[in-house]
């Protein structure tokens, strides 16, 4: 299994396939590398990157609290590592959190940022109290139940679910912890403006809640385009896959015609 060395006490689980445009795919908390399993069909057109968070799946959890600043960091790390000079990011949920943050950070090492289900600040109410009641789950050491709630929500079928919850239940409480607590008080909206790489909000129609996330991005980077999958849910990369992967694709496709585009006038 190929690891990277982040420091002395963290090593990150990562799993490359395919060639092409780099696309680092960012995981939420109690889950893994695995809830993006069917992205990995992408790879026949791109570098796709797959890792786990520290404290998270096959990561070791290492010693220091985690931070969305600090997994930001780790995720430089790791590119650098691996010999990644420049990627898609493309974060889920709390991911996309660590997907903005490093693109913040690291501007000239991101091609491009993709938010599935994707918000600056949570600060509506149903949102929160679904974060903080797995919160609570990690608090009190209900760790596997967390990861079985994940899992259900997540699957498409029974294999999914089991799959999902084998490195879900594998998460650090204290990490895990930190994880939501850290994205619980993050707050990117008044740097927004300093994001000038293409920008992509996919959203489910039915997670309303969610929607209302998009408009500082759009006011703030005008580049930003939002897509809705009809029928999805806010668990767009596994249960929504066909419809996410083709938005994710024709972007990426647009982004590089625009490039040629762009390298023939010049």
């Amino acid at each position: 299994m190929p690891y990277a060395k982040i420091d002395d006490s963290l090593s990150l689980y990562y799993l490359i396939k395919g060639d092409g445009l780099p696309v680092v795919f960012i995981h939420p908390f109690v889950m893994g590398h695995n809830v993006f399993k069917y992205q990995e069909t992408l790879s026949d057109r791109y570098k796709t990157i797959f890792f786990d968070l520290p404290g998270h799946g096959r990561s070791s959890k290492g010693n220091k609290t985690l931070s969305i600043e600090g997994l930001a960091d780790n995720l430089k790390k790791l590119l650098d590592e691996i010999g990644i000079h420049k990627a898609v990011l493309c974060g889920y949920s709390h991911g996309g959190l660590v997907a903005q943050e490093f693109a913040l950070k690291y501007p000239e090492q991101s091609e491009a940022l993709i938010l599935s289900g994707g918000f600056s600040k949570i600060d509506t109410l149903i949102p929160k109290l679904v974060i903080k009641l797995v919160q609570l789950m990690v608090k009190f050491g209900q760790v596997s139940l967390a990861a079985k709630w994940q899992a259900k929500f997540h699957k498409c079928d029974h294999d999914d679910e089991k799959e999902i919850f084998g490195l879900a239940r594998q998460s650090d409480a204290q990490r895990t912890y930190e994880y939501i607590k850290s994205g619980l008080h993050y707050d990117s909206t008044s740097k927004l403006h300093k994001l000038e790489m293409p920008i992509l909000l996919i959203y489910g129609s039915l997670e309303k809640p969610m929607h209302r996330y998009s408009i500082p991005f759009q006011k703030k980077a005008p580049q930003t385009q939002v897509v809705y999958i009809k029928h999805g849910t806010h668990q767009l990369p596994p249960r929504s896959h066909q419809e996410f992967n083709a938005i994710f694709d024709a972007f990426l496709k647009s982004l590089n015609d625009n490039k040629e585009n762009q390298a023939g006038l010049g």
